[in-house]
């Protein structure tokens, strides 16, 4: 069965062939310098993307325990963005230090209580939904093209292509979150924010 969503190697591929280069034929052993540069900026705008927040890579109300010997609170290396729950931790300023959780307020990497924390995931590019993929290989191609060659006739895409995908990707992500305003949905930071298609072509 054909796989419907694009792929990492379709999308350096893409990247590849707005600069005339070969397509390759896999992402394992040693790659020309082109593809390793172009994965190396697909994989950098899915990190700046994915930080952003989505309804794909974001979890809320999630517990982190304390560990029992010194009351610090450990965090995966996959964590992007962290916050303390601040209806529930009224008193803490949780933000992430190294892969602990530190209490800026109170100056501390001690915790009296276990910690409510809304959390926003890097996902690996094959488990992210297709309007992300799109958008994040559009920009990464615009990107590519214009560190390695400089040449707005070279562009596969233009601006006003990324900004119908980031478009399309935030109307996909509204539809999968089930935004609720009447229950204070904390997802909603993320879910209003909206583009304006100048900022992109600027880019």
């Amino acid at each position: 069965m054909a796989v419907a969503a694009t792929t990492e190697l379709e999308c350096i591929n893409i990247m590849l062939a707005a600069i005339g280069e070969a397509p390759i034929n896999t992402l394992t052993g040693t790659l020309p310098v082109d593809a390793v540069t172009a994965r190396k900026t697909l994989n950098e705008v899915n990190k700046e993307i994915q930080s952003e927040g989505w309804s794909f890579n974001q979890e809320f109300n999630q517990v982190f325990n304390r560990n029992p010997s010194n009351n610090h609170i450990s965090i995966g290396a996959n964590i992007l963005k962290i916050d303390a729950n601040v209806f529930d931790h009224p008193t803490i300023d949780v933000i992430q230090r190294g892969l602990k959780l530190y209490d800026r307020k109170n100056r501390t990497f001690i915790f009296d209580n276990d910690i409510t924390c809304n959390v926003t995931y890097f996902i690996d590019f094959n488990e992210i939904p297709e309007a992300a993929r799109r958008y994040i290989n559009i920009r990464a191609a615009r990107i590519f093209v214009d560190r390695l060659v400089g040449d707005d006739g070279l562009r596969t895409y233009t601006g006003q292509d990324e900004a119908r995908a980031r478009a399309n990707l935030l109307d996909s992500d509204y539809d999968n979150a089930d935004h609720n305003v009447l229950t204070g949905d904390p997802s909603l930071n993320n879910a209003m924010n909206t583009f304006t298609p100048a900022d992109v072509l600027n880019r």
